[in-house]
């Protein structure tokens, strides 16, 4: 038995869709370099415990045991990755974990022709976590075995129910970023989730990834957030992308819960 994450990039389409190859190639090459970065400051790369494979603008990050510390090493690197890929590389990861049997069967059989396998239902259910259950936003899921062993055995992790599945399966996500890691470094993050925000029009995948910023914030430390996300707009961006913003966020499919605090924080204003 395994814990096995999926991990894909958001909008990785829309955003090579204008670039030369050339340009294409080099958000593939930036991104795989960054992965490599945080393996080694982790040191994973002599670490037997914890494994993975990139392909494309995707991952795989198995473990090689169910133990706690392995959940740990699982969670940490991820928890980095998620804030490196959006600062660093401009690409918004989701993804999820599951627990089960895997295993990553490499051989080579030519030298032109390299064979590489991915067997077992943990990657399945990880990588159905990530596609199937029409769920917004950069977030790190997993199910409700995952769910309780972090909340008991491990400290230091956020965690929170997005959805049922169609069996009635709970499905959580991680914290993976949280209100000081918006604002440090002068809003270094936040400024650049809102240019990303602000250049896709506000697509619903950023008021997801928003509302896993600001799980179980403080309503005062939600409203700065939002204060600072308009005034950012109005410098830098037109009318229209407040517009977006505003709008597009009580369209969104975010928990009602989260729409409230926008819609408290507007009347606040008026």
């Amino acid at each position: 038995m395994k814990y096995v994450s999926f991990i894909d990039t958001l909008g990785f389409k829309n955003k090579i869709s204008s670039m030369s190859h050339d340009e294409a190639k080099n958000v593939i090459v930036k991104f795989n370099s960054e992965i490599y970065k945080l393996w080694r400051k982790f040191s994973y790369d002599n670490d037997l415990e914890i494994k993975g494979r990139t392909f494309s603008d995707s991952l795989i990050i198995y473990t090689q045991g169910t133990t706690e510390e392995h959940l740990r090493k699982l969670l940490d690197f991820l928890v980095e990755l998620y804030r490196v890929s959006i600062t660093i590389c401009d690409l918004p990861l989701r993804g999820g974990i599951s627990v089960g049997e895997h295993d990553d069967i490499n051989a080579v059989e030519f030298n032109n022709l390299q064979k590489g396998m991915v067997v077992g239902n943990a990657f399945i259910d990880a990588y159905a976590l990530e596609s199937s259950y029409d769920i917004k936003g950069s977030k790190i899921l997993f199910k409700q075995e995952i769910n309780l062993k972090i909340n008991k055995k491990l400290n230091g992790y956020t965690t929170q129910k997005v959805k049922k599945d169609s069996n009635g399966n709970e499905i959580y996500e991680l914290k993976w970023g949280d209100i000081t890691f918006l604002v440090e470094n002068n809003y270094e993050s936040l400024n650049k989730f809102i240019d990303l925000g602000c250049h896709s029009k506000w697509l619903n995948q950023y008021y997801g990834t928003l509302e896993t910023f600001l799980i179980k914030e403080k309503p005062e430390d939600k409203s700065d957030i939002y204060i600072k996300i308009i005034e950012r707009i109005k410098k830098n961006y037109k009318y229209t992308d407040l517009d977006y913003f505003i709008e597009n966020f009580m369209k969104s499919e975010c928990s009602s819960n989260f729409k409230k605090s926008f819609l408290a924080f507007i009347r606040s204003k008026i």
